[in-house]
């Protein structure tokens, strides 16, 4: 129980740390400050989760809020290595695979561009996860459904109901986990969008790009931790 806390809390620390690189565009040599009144900020009002808590949501200098995607992204990369399994070489496949999806999230939050090359170093770690630790054989039905749910995404892109990010973090998650995780991923991810827009449409916000990469990975955290 108290290495799956510590595996939260560094979850939580790495998410916050790689949000933090994202929304200063690049690593750069300055201590991390408010992005609203540019203050320089303390080490404990750094500390993912608690900071967010104590300060009630709010710059400690400027009172401005920190926007609630900070707190969420850190309490999701907690929930998604809990269960990290350092003691093998698949637990390790899999944080590393885990650690691109999440970047893949923020990138998508932020900038709603992904860079290729995390593609394809998920799709390396596919790649060694199957051939080196599970050789396992996809069977004719999962490749069949894997099929259609990629042919059904892909017309979506091109209809630009979706993104080519989403197709491609599909088809990572179904070959490395399964194809019935993967959907199971979506429909959660899905249910998540659809509740959420009521309150965008209130807003009158339904013209804004919904980012869907980080519905897919709170919805593959979640299921994670559950199964």
């Amino acid at each position: 129980m108290v290495l799956h806390i510590i595996n939260f809390y560094l979850g939580a620390c790495i998410a916050s740390f790689i949000s933090v690189i994202v929304q200063k565009d690049g690593l750069k040599w300055r201590r991390s400050y408010c992005l609203s009144c540019k203050q320089t900020l303390s080490w404990y009002e750094l500390l993912p989760i608690f900071s967010f808590l104590l300060q009630k949501g709010s710059c400690r200098h400027c009172k401005n809020k920190i926007p609630s995607f900070l707190i969420f992204i850190e309490l999701i990369g907690g929930i998604a290595f809990f269960k990290t399994d350092w003691y093998s070489k698949s637990g390790l496949i899999e944080f590393f695979l885990c650690l691109l999806l999440l970047m893949m999230s923020i990138f998508d939050y932020y900038c709603q561009e992904i860079s290729f090359s995390i593609f394809i170093f998920s799709f390396l770690i596919v790649i060694i996860k199957v051939l080196l630790f599970e050789k396992v054989a996809i069977t004719a039905i999962s490749f069949f459904s894997i099929f259609i749910m990629s042919s059904t995404l892909g017309i979506l892109v091109l209809l630009k109901k979706l993104g080519l990010a989403d197709l491609f973090f599909y088809l990572i998650i179904s070959f490395f986990y399964s194809e019935y995780f993967a959907n199971l991923v979506f429909l959660f991810a899905s249910l998540a969008v659809l509740t959420l827009y009521p309150k965008l449409k209130a807003q009158k916000q339904t013209h804004l790009s919904l980012p869907f990469i980080p519905f897919l990975f709170f919805s593959l955290s979640f299921l994670k931790l559950l199964i």
